[in-house]
């Protein structure tokens, strides 16, 4: 059984080292001492892209945040998987550090809500994905289109389970984080249909789903988990495969780090394959 903890302090303490090397080399290079103070400035992060997209259907922007792996430039004969993400302001670095530490090849894009996107118009937004993001994506860069990877954590998860039940071989892989289904809304209740539609009338999702949450989450949060998960188990689906994970200890905040480490470990087995 591999030591997730370890892996998870093993990616802390080398973005830390990195970031001390990194300043004491800046240091080295304009004559200084590493102890002097050296000017502030904002950080970039390499290899990663800034771009508005416009999304055809309403005419809103969205931000997307792009990350390349190291050595894009180099490989032009490589197609990449790319990981699709919401909320990148609070899951870009994390999932940046991660993903490069245990995958290496994969481009990452981070997803921003339009302005007046809510749980009521998802399916404006996986027309969003379909039209604008994937095509921009697929044109620009040598993503591929087969190798197409959601993560969601609370809403975001949320978000991956309406489009796994509703919007079926848009994604091959499914990382839902602590999604937060036990909530009375009529998305939730949509998703709840997947189950009561005859086998002959379902899709077949075609998808490898990851599913976590922490053992600290509420009652009602960890019934609505189990209830979910009870649903992918009873359709019986042969091309659904399913990864259920409890984070021991985590609560809906703090079981977020360890749901990336263990999720995207579990998606670099997938990817060598």
């Amino acid at each position: 059984m591999r030591n997730y903890n370890f892996i998870f302090l093993a990616l802390v303490l080398a973005l830390f080292l990195n970031a001390c090397d990194s300043n004491d080399q800046k240091a080295k290079d304009n004559g200084l001492q590493t102890s002097e103070v050296l000017e502030p400035k904002a950080y970039e992060m390499p290899r990663t892209q800034v771009l508005q997209i416009s999304n055809s259907e309403t005419d809103t922007l969205n931000t997307i945040y792009i990350k390349l792996p190291d050595g894009y430039e180099k490989n032009t004969d490589l197609k990449y998987p790319v990981i699709y993400f919401t909320h990148p302001i609070q899951h870009f670095e994390m999932l940046s550090a991660v993903s490069e530490n245990l995958i290496e090849d994969v481009i990452i894009v981070g997803l921003t809500w339009s302005k007046g996107m809510n749980y009521g118009n998802l399916d404006s937004y996986v027309n969003f994905l379909r039209n604008d993001v994937f095509k921009m994506v697929e044109r620009n860069y040598r993503a591929d289109a087969d190798r197409r990877t959601y993560f969601g954590y609370s809403s975001g998860g949320v978000v991956g389970a309406y489009i796994l039940s509703k919007h079926t071989n848009i994604f091959e892989n499914y990382i839902l984080g602590a999604p937060a289904l036990a909530v009375d809304h009529e998305i939730i209740q949509k998703i709840y249909e997947l189950e009561s539609t005859s086998a002959e009338e379902r899709k077949k999702l075609n998808a490898n789903v990851f599913i976590s949450y922490g053992t600290l989450e509420n009652e009602k949060g960890i019934k609505g988990f189990e209830k979910f998960i009870s649903m992918l188990k009873n359709i019986k689906d042969e091309s659904l495969t399913l990864q259920h994970v409890v984070i021991e200890g985590g609560n809906h905040q703090t079981a977020f780090p360890m749901t990336a480490v263990r999720s995207v470990t579990w998606l670099s087995d997938l990817i060598k394959e």
